[in-house]
């Protein structure tokens, strides 16, 4: 039986929650009062092991301790008590630009990133047009990293990291951001990488993913295990545990409902070949109904990666649609799409209007990726272009 890649034993890491600070020497001197302090235990006997050669996978909600055990495993977090053993060399890409400098250009940026995960400056060299070549970054390497959107960022971290050919890579979220295309040169990637003997260890909300990718999973609830063993049983008590209506389709989304009504649903542009901002875009909703169905509403809504509601729309109002029966087609046409270039997920749903009663919903049906317009390059932060212009009052700017 060959040695586990790792072997994580008895694991537990913890916190220190302060209620008050002093924030300046003067007021610690001067307070009379102790500083309550609250211990936070992230991780509790938490015990795994990773065969070499597999693809792992961590779930669990918010809180788990899914990113604090990816943390332990790379390093950066040293447990309190317990064990953590790694057999090889580590590459890990734990947070959305994390070894970029916003002022570097991608260029530089990959040698700076590859030096940071170990890849000498030769290697970087002959491998420099596979990274920029699977990021699909050509036209922008040598674009300051800061006028790139999250989507750019997460396939060139994703680039690089997995061009170090580690013997373990860790990734924590990262695969949550990109189009579709990007997802699925991701999971070949990694494909690659287990066929060639490496070991990956990835943590996701995105269950579908896990289950398509991972071999096995950890499910952490509240910092201990929950259950462990193949990915989809794993995955199914976990989701038992949250909801008793969610089941995952066979493209691995999420999806509810009683199933009188099936659906799918895309963002497009309205012509081109992607979105962009500024530029005019479709939300087209297929469905179809083998028997009648009556009283019903579409709707849809976009979300960031981050999971902040972005807008959305229903048909109940502008389209009263008395029954659907056969297959039909919905278009939402949006003249000008304000989103600001970045990766977002769409979210859709056909229910009875006035019941409620859910058909078909997928809260994850469709992810894509925003791209920038010559004009939205220097807009600053958010989730929308504002769409204003800028001009001089009084006396003109030298």
């Amino acid at each position: 039986m060959s040695t586990p890649a790792i072997v994580v034993d008895g694991v537990w890491k913890t916190f220190r929650i302060f209620s008050e600070r002093n924030t300046t020497l003067k007021q610690a001197l001067l307070s009379r009062r102790r500083v309550a302090v609250e211990e936070f235990w992230a991780l509790r006997d938490v015990s795994f092991e990773v065969p070499s050669g597999s693809t792992f996978g961590i779930v669990g909600g918010n809180g788990a301790g899914k990113s604090t055990m990816l943390k332990t495993l790379s390093r950066i977090l040293v447990p309190d008590k317990g064990r953590v053993a790694i057999d090889g060399h580590v590459s890990a890409l734990l947070e959305l630009g994390a070894g970029f400098h916003p002022e570097l250009s991608g260029r530089e940026n990959i040698f700076l990133n590859g030096a940071i995960l170990g890849m000498s400056k030769a290697r970087l060299t002959e491998r420099f047009d596979d990274i920029v070549a699977f990021a699909g970054l050509e036209q922008f390497i040598d674009n300051p990293v800061k006028t790139y959107s999250s989507g750019m960022h997460a396939r060139l971290g994703f680039s690089v990291a997995v061009n170090v050919e580690p013997d373990i890579l860790l990734l924590d979220e990262v695969l949550a951001v990109g189009d579709e295309q990007f997802q699925r040169r991701c999971a070949e990637r990694m494909a690659e990488l287990r066929s060639g003997g490496r070991t990956v260890v990835f943590v996701s909300h995105a269950l579908g993913q896990v289950q398509q990718m991972c071999d096995q999973a950890v499910w952490l609830d509240h910092g201990r295990v929950a259950a462990i063993g193949p990915t989809t049983e794993v995955v199914d008590r976990y989701l038992a545990s949250v909801t008793l209506e969610y089941r995952v389709d066979e493209r691995g989304r999420q999806r509810s409902g009683s199933g009188e009504v099936a659906l799918e649903g895309v963002m497009v542009p309205r012509d081109g070949d992607d979105l962009i901002t500024g530029r005019p875009a479709v939300v087209r909703l297929e469905w179809q109904a083998p028997e009648r169905v009556d009283d019903v509403m579409f709707a849809f809504g976009i979300r960031s990666v981050d999971g902040t509601v972005v807008g959305g729309s229903v048909t109940a109002f502008e389209l009263p649609i008395d029954h659907l029966h056969g297959a039909g087609v919905l278009e939402y046409e949006i003249p000008t799409l304000a989103l600001l270039p970045g990766s977002y997920q769409m979210s859709a749903a056909v229910m009875g209007r006035q019941s409620q009663h859910v058909y078909d919903h997928s809260p994850e049906m469709h992810r894509f990726e925003v791209h920038p317009s010559e004009r939205h390059h220097g807009d600053s932060g958010g989730l929308v272009a504002l769409g204003g212009t800028w001009r001089t009052v009084g006396r003109e700017l030298s």
